[in-house]
């Protein structure tokens, strides 16, 4: 990574990642939570680096406008507005060369940020523009098809392509077109589906943005990716990209990172390839094809031999003839050498788990299973979970030959499954925190660091024994939906995206892009969504915070209204509207995020959840709270009722079982939740879908909430239960 002047970034990315881990796994126990926090900020236990590199720079040859005089002469000055007036890299110098002059195929295996771009680029628009001359660019058809692996990559061409034409366009009569055909690619101008209005409004020159256009006149030059090829290739309303003698002119077949179709994959990309040559064939094209295969990691080596494996290698995968003089590496400028370090490398690592390891009377928690000698002889790492909601931590592993040990997590295994183990005073069964020894009748160890621990029961479903059904400190289910107490362990897409959001601020103005690799294109798909969906929100919150301080705010707070209006000037101020946005359409937008951000399902990581937003429901002084105050067993004073009844009505709120004020501007419940809209009844909900029970006797305020608040009135637990559902559908007719 190029940032030039920010030594400092690896530290940066590192305490952003250190305080998304902190919100993300949250410890009740407050020594608990400080070793965590001591164990985060461990030198190398994050990060490692930063690493330096010096800079590479490639030996350089002559212009690309010196090449476009040696072939055409006076006419070079056209195109000359799409070429670099610097020379280029030998390695580009060459592929121009052998592939426009000479006609030849090629593979260009040189290192990231070389160049591969210009390297297929110039060669393509050089036999556009020698089409142009001749009057042959006015006939319909595709001329060079450009297939990459990844979206990504395809839309970083795309802008590359529309700035190289935007030159073109306003200066000269030659004038290419080109297109991206891939999944999210409009039909038409009405296909609000796939935001056709906002790309219509992005079009850059030359651009063509629907399908329909692209079959009515097909671009000189295509981007698309291997899934869409297939499809181009069977469907019959893409027919017009290849029959009726359009694919006479078609002449350029790229595939960029050629390095990604070994084996199988490979295999299917040759026979693609194939059946895309033939269908062109038989469109009307009668030469041979010029092929191009760009990698960064396709060789390490550039002796004879490995050039006629890459050779043998693209010759397979085109079905057309390479050379060893086809294949075409860069070469290093070694004056360059002792430059000074503009690369700056890190590793960050993953959380695979946190582990209590006693020591000398402490509990420490560490990141990974080791222990050192000063902790003892028969100390061992105890592995740990935590509460989402209330952050109790549990002791988990299954006990075998009496000791607490890793438990198999493979559900393909007999012996899968999860025990935990919660810490109870009121348990017999004892824990040893240092060797692991578990005892149902005493301690049967030496080591002085035994508990009382409780075993929870895990679920019996046989996919989900390493879950439990709820928290056995407070009760909390996560809705049934998935594991309530979760192990110190996070999956890519979070952490990727804290730490690819923290780049991108880092960057540079103007330099701001990130390029995320992924295994598989479901993955990458989804990242990529996942990552835009985070950093909206997180820009938004970041939004409503400022907003919230922007002016001194009364006893009273602020309502949605007039948080509303200070959130549009913050929108304003971040150039986040366009000019032909309404009010109409501006409030829309700020209420979006204000009720995503109220109804958020993630409520740890909201403003209110982490303490920066308090979010409450006013009560009208016109409801009488009279029948609460100092009734027993409540005995309540006037404001004591009041809170208590705000965060009863809250439940409203964290279930989604209210609706949106109808005022201009009012969002569709879908752009605020992902999830349906609920309700509330004071009957049982039978079947009917949505509806929840208002004061059931197994809901959580019922269960745990105002149980606890009775903990002191002399009531039994059935008693309690009663009096709590009495006060709950007090609340619903006061309301």
């Amino acid at each position: 990574m190029n940032l030039n002047n920010l030594e400092q970034w690896p530290e940066k990315v590192r305490q952003r990642y250190e305080n998304y881990l902190k919100t993300s796994f949250f410890f009740k126990d407050p020594n608990l939570r400080e070793s965590f926090e001591n164990a985060l900020r461990e030198e190398g236990s994050l990060l490692k680096g930063p690493y330096l590199e010096a800079p590479r720079e490639f030996k350089k040859g002559v212009s690309a406008q010196a090449i476009a005089s040696e072939h055409f002469q006076n006419q070079a000055p056209q195109l000359n507005q799409a070429l670099f007036d610097s020379p280029l890299y030998i390695h580009q110098d060459r592929a121009l060369r052998k592939c426009f002059s000479e006609s030849k195929n090629i593979v260009v295996a040189t290192g990231t940020a070389s160049g591969k771009t210009e390297c297929f680029l110039y060669p393509i628009l050089f036999e556009l523009f020698q089409q142009h001359l001749t009057g042959e660019l006015e006939t319909p058809g595709v001329r060079a098809l450009i297939l990459y692996p990844m979206n990504a990559l395809a839309n970083d061409q795309c802008s590359r392509l529309g700035d190289i034409c935007k030159n073109l366009y306003e200066h000269t009569d030659f004038k290419p077109t080109f297109g991206q055909y891939i999944g999210q690619t409009p039909e038409n101008e009405k296909d609000h589906h796939r935001k056709a209005p906002s790309k219509s409004m992005d079009r850059m020159h030359g651009e063509l943005i629907f399908r329909s256009e692209m079959r009515e006149n097909p671009p000189h030059i295509l981007l698309t990716n291997y899934s869409m090829l297939e499809y181009l290739l069977i469907r019959p309303n893409d027919s017009p990209l290849f029959d009726d003698g359009l694919s006479k002119k078609w002449q350029f077949i790229v595939i960029d990172e050629a390095h990604q179709y070994r084996g199988t994959r490979g295999m299917e990309m040759g026979m693609l390839v194939r059946r895309l040559k033939q269908r062109l064939r038989d469109g009307g094209r009668k030469v041979d094809f010029r092929c191009i295969a760009t990698s960064a990691t396709i060789s390490s080596e550039e002796s004879i031999t490995d050039r006629q494996l890459i050779a043998e290698f693209a010759q397979q995968l085109f079905g057309e003839e390479f050379d060893e003089s086809s294949v075409i590496f860069g070469e290093l400028d070694d004056s360059t050498e002792n430059k000074v370090p503009n690369r700056y490398h890190a590793f960050i690592r993953a959380l695979e788990g946190a582990f209590l390891v006693h020591s000398k009377g402490n509990d420490n928690v560490v990141l990974n299973r080791k222990v050192s000698n000063e902790d003892g002889p028969n100390a061992v790492p105890l592995e740990i979970a935590l509460c989402r909601e209330c952050g109790q931590h549990y002791y988990v592993g299954k006990v075998r030959n009496g000791k607490l040990k890793e438990a198999v997590r493979d559900p393909s295994q007999p012996d899968f499954g999860v025990e935990f183990y919660m810490p109870d005073d009121e348990s017999s069964h004892l824990l040893c925190k240092s060797c692991g020894i578990y005892s149902t009748s005493g301690s049967n160890c030496s080591c002085h660091a035994s508990i009382p621990v409780k075993k929870c029961q895990s679920r019996k479903e046989r996919d989900r024994m390493d879950q439990l059904k709820e928290c056995h400190a407070c009760g909390y289910r996560r809705g049934g939906i998935g594991d309530p107490v979760q192990e110190i362990v996070h999956g890519t897409d979070g952490p990727n995206s804290v730490i690819a959001s923290a780049l991108h601020e880092l960057l540079p103005e103007g330099r701001r892009k990130v390029l995320a690799f992924a295994d598989s294109r479901q993955e990458a798909a989804f990242f990529a969504w996942y990552i835009e969906h985070s950093y909206k929100k997180l820009r938004d919150r970041n939004l409503i915070l400022r907003a919230i301080r922007s002016n001194e705010i009364g006893s009273e707070g602020l309502s949605i209204d007039d948080l509303k209006s200070r959130l549009i000037t913050q929108f304003e101020d971040s150039g986040l509207f366009r000019d032909v946005d309404t009010l109409e359409t501006k409030n829309r937008t700020v209420l979006t995020s204000i009720f995503g951000e109220i109804l958020t399902d993630d409520r740890r990581l909201s403003l209110s959840g982490v303490g920066l937003v308090r979010q409450i429901v006013v009560i009208p002084d016109s409801v009488d709270l009279s029948k609460f105050i100092r009734i027993q067993p409540w005995n309540l004073t006037k404001e004591e009722a009041r809170s208590l009844i705000s965060y009863l009505l809250e439940q409203f709120i964290r279930q989604r079982a209210v609706s949106l004020p109808d005022i201009p501007g009012k969002p569709n419940w879908s752009e605020v939740s992902p999830w349906p809209q609920k309700a509330y009844d004071l009957a049982p909900p039978g079947r009917r879908k949505n509806v929840t029970q208002w004061g059931s006797p197994q809901s959580a305020p019922v269960a745990h909430f105002l149980n606890r608040v009775l903990s002191s009135a002399n009531l039994s637990e059935s008693e309690k239960v009663e009096q709590s559902i009495r006060f709950m559908r007090d609340v619903w007719e006061a309301i």
